[in-house]
């Protein structure tokens, strides 16, 4: 293959897809307001992670591996600090809602279970809407399981700050381009389920 083929399937395959090009929407639980534009300050997302869990079949002969059940990987985003501090106030509310941290009560799960969809954009972009993205994830009954301590230090001038939150999902779907679900939808729910 020389360079020119190189190039040639590159620009068939629309060019080398853009790692920053992203924005993560997350719906919360109804209970749980969300800070306006929280989207825009979650600076790294992934797209799903699945493994098909096996079983070993022993009969006559070598032990085959069979296929049993997918399982979801935890995932994490990573969020910019504001001097407002929405949104690291808004996951620890929406921990809160899973577990009393005054009684330690634990709540239904259908009262914090959340979605979240991550969605990744080509360099043509001009709308962060699922119709414009490329490729996706849609989480499916989130709920945040660890905020990130943050590291305060008179050294830090200029630095950004940011933490991160850890996140279980029962299940996700791929969005790939043309295999889309339903918009986010103007209250911050997601449909499409």
């Amino acid at each position: 293959m020389n360079t020119n083929d190189f190039i040639a399937q590159l620009d068939t395959a629309g060019g080398i897809a853009p790692m920053n090009r992203f924005i993560a929407h997350v719906a919360a639980p109804n209970v749980t307001s969300k800070p306006a534009g929280l989207e825009f300050f979650c600076n790294q997302a992934p797209l799903g992670s699945r493994t098909i869990a096996t079983s070993d079949l022993k009969h006559y002969g070598p032990v085959r591996k069979m296929a049993r059940e997918n399982t979801y990987a935890e995932f994490s985003l990573q969020f910019m600090i504001t001097n407002a501090w929405e949104a690291r106030e808004f996951f620890i509310r929406w921990m809160d809602l899973c577990v009393s941290p005054e009684t330690a009560n634990m709540k239904y799960y259908d009262d914090y279970k959340g979605d979240i969809k991550v969605l990744a954009f080509d360099q043509s972009n001009d709308s962060i809407s699922d119709a414009k993205s490329k490729q996706g994830t849609h989480y499916i009954d989130v709920f945040p399981t660890n905020v990130d301590q943050i590291n305060l230090a008179w050294d830090q001038l200029n630095q950004l700050g940011q933490f991160s939150v850890n996140f279980v999902c029962r299940k996700w779907k791929n969005l790939g381009d043309g295999a889309k679900v339903s918009e986010v939808y103007l209250d911050g729910s997601i449909g499409g389920q």
